[in-house]
């Protein structure tokens, strides 16, 4: 076995044919290599076949260092110690030379299993893992809980979707979820891409979940980036109704009811003491004043905002394994058409269509108390059927130890 750089197209395959995260595409390799970021792929070979395949990218720190972190790499087997202690004790010799100041790793290591209440399913062992790095000089930095803007999500909410068709998928979601889906497609809701020119309506929805959760993640070129970044590996797309048609659903369905209500009408009278017939009547009755509100409220909701309502947006990104549902965001003002329910359950059909084996809810903080920040979220995402993956969390390596030190005092 030898530490080496690859090829983009050795890269490529083993990242294909192995399990592995977005980040650690060619897709973005390339993009950073177009743009001329520094950006390095880098592995291990026995013979002609790659064992390990990892992304790296670097930032300046101090005036003559860089720091370099890894991207959810390498992909490898890493229950095989060999392997990893020839690419992380290599790699440590491969950055020096490149004036490394310090490595950040965040290895894709399942740890858990969890249900959406935090608790345990499945236990992964990585103790071994965690102290051969350690033994290497890899500090681990924790099971961090909570959001973090210097690496990736440790806690993700995840789909399988392997073998399963939609049947399969719809019985197993929750109640309310499986109910919530089929109204927004007897409403008609839809969803269409939006072109690169057309995130800012992406970003109006994006900006109003970051004021309803009172954080904020990331400005406008981020979004534009990760489109170019990701180009047909990406899909921004919008949730929207047409009130119009609504309009029309509405009045057809009130229409039919108003004919069966006169058929029932005239059965009573000819059987006024016809208790079924006479709970069957009132029900429509009912039924129908619904209906005559709701259309009076939608006309009224078209006059002041118009023919087509903006729900919901998000960004996806997709590799050879997962769909990553990434970023999003919705008006609460047009919350009873449930757009964000519709774009979910198309897009795990987008999902399947791509033969992917699971699609990604993306994070969530792992808090799962009551006072979590992210508590609405993880009960929206639970009620899909996914489960929380657990990853095993951030690995720091100082390359120069005294200048490390001087970097992270001026850091605080």
């Amino acid at each position: 076995m030898k530490f080496c750089e690859l090829t983009p197209e050795e890269y490529e395959k083993h990242v294909n044919h192995h399990f592995s995260h977005y980040t650690q595409s060619v897709t973005h390799y390339n993009y950073k290599k177009n743009n001329n970021e520094p950006v390095y792929l880098v592995g291990v070979k026995e013979g002609e076949q790659v064992l390990a395949a990892c992304l790296l990218t670097s930032a300046r720190a101090l005036k003559f260092f860089s720091y370099f972190y890894s991207h959810r790499g390498p992909v490898m087997d890493y229950t095989n110690a060999a392997l990893v202690d020839l690419f992380y004790s290599e790699l440590i010799k491969y950055l020096k030379v490149r004036k490394g100041l310090f490595v950040l790793v965040d290895p894709h290591i399942l740890m858990n299993y969890r249900n959406h209440e935090g608790e345990l399913m499945q236990h992964f062992e990585v103790e071994d893992f965690i102290s051969h790095l350690a033994q290497l000089g890899y500090r681990h930095k924790g099971f961090t809980v909570g959001y973090s803007m210097d690496s990736q999500a440790r806690w993700l909410s995840v789909l399988d979707i392997e073998n399963k068709d939609e049947a399969q998928l719809l019985k197993a979601m929750d109640y309310q979820t499986r109910r919530n889906i089929k109204k927004t497609l007897e409403m008609g809701v839809k969803l269409r891409d939006l072109s690169i020119d057309e995130t800012e309506t992406f970003y109006r929805l994006f900006k109003m979940a970051e004021d309803k959760h009172g954080f904020s993640f990331r400005k406008y070129d981020y979004f534009v980036r990760m489109q170019e970044t990701y180009g047909d590996k990406c899909r921004l797309v919008l949730s929207y109704i047409d009130l119009d048609e609504y309009l029309d659903r509405l009045k057809n369905e009130q229409q039919q009811m108003q004919q069966e209500f006169a058929v029932s009408s005239k059965e009573l009278a000819e059987n006024p003491d016809f208790r079924k017939l006479k709970n069957k009547h009132n029900e429509q009755d009912k039924k129908l004043q619904v209906l005559a509100k709701k259309i009076k409220e939608t006309e009224s909701l078209r006059a002041s905002d118009g023919a087509i309502l903006v729900l919901a947006s998000a960004l996806y990104i997709h590799n050879n394994h997962e769909l990553y549902y990434l970023s999003s965001g919705s008006n609460p003002k047009y919350n009873q058409f449930m757009g964000p329910y519709n774009m979910m359950w198309q897009m795990i059909q987008y999902a399947q269509s791509l033969n992917l084996k699971k699609y990604n809810f993306y994070g969530v903080s792992g808090d799962f108390t009551e006072k979590s920040p992210d508590l609405g979220v993880v009960k929206f995402k639970k009620g899909f059927n996914a489960v929380v993956e657990e990853y095993i969390g951030d690995f720091e390596k100082p390359l120069r130890p005294l200048f490390y030190n001087i970097y992270k005092r001026m850091k605080r």
